[in-house]
């Protein structure tokens, strides 16, 4: 079983972020799926034993110098397609999100953008969505983050929140 830390849109939250980070050391990979990139970096700095999977924002010009707008992964026996979610629509929908990542036999697709925590299984797909909201820029109410814990089986999200 593997627990994954997942953050995205920091923004401004750099002290945020780190705190989740250094309260979750069980988290050894941390996903990063866009806007606050520098924050990013830092965090990388900061905590070196992890391992970090990120691409850019819609306010993010590179990671690295690379302009990564998407990424797909395969753990534990699923494969994740790792976006910001501004090119799919988010704001208005998550049917173009869906469309991505069925093209790309993903049954997890992770996303930001939108600010608020989303979770749904999408049966008729086998497809899970999760956004786990904004760590710096809250549009519902709580500065929050994800978790996600998979295993060959089992595909488990949970949602934590920081002051």
């Amino acid at each position: 079983m593997e627990s994954i830390l997942v953050l995205s849109d920091i923004h401004a939250g750099r002290r945020r972020a780190e705190e989740v980070v250094a309260a979750h050391p069980s988290c050894k990979t941390v996903f990063f799926l866009g806007d606050g990139v520098s924050a990013f970096v830092r965090l990388c700095e900061k905590f070196p034993d992890r391992a970090y999977f990120a691409v850019c924002g819609n306010c993010d010009f590179s990671i690295d110098g690379a302009d990564t707008r998407e990424s797909v992964l395969e753990i534990c026996g699923h494969r994740i397609f790792l976006t910001h979610g501004d090119a799919y629509g988010v704001k208005g929908g998550v049917g173009g999100l869906i469309a991505a990542a069925r093209a790309r036999g993903a049954d997890i697709a992770l996303f930001g953008h939108t600010h608020r925590r989303h979770e749904e299984y999408v049966s008729e797909y086998g497809l899970y969505l999760f956004n786990p909201g904004s760590i710096g820029a809250a549009r519902d109410g709580a500065y929050s983050y994800g978790i996600l814990t998979l295993d060959e089986k089992n595909v488990l999200f949970s949602f934590g929140e920081v002051e």
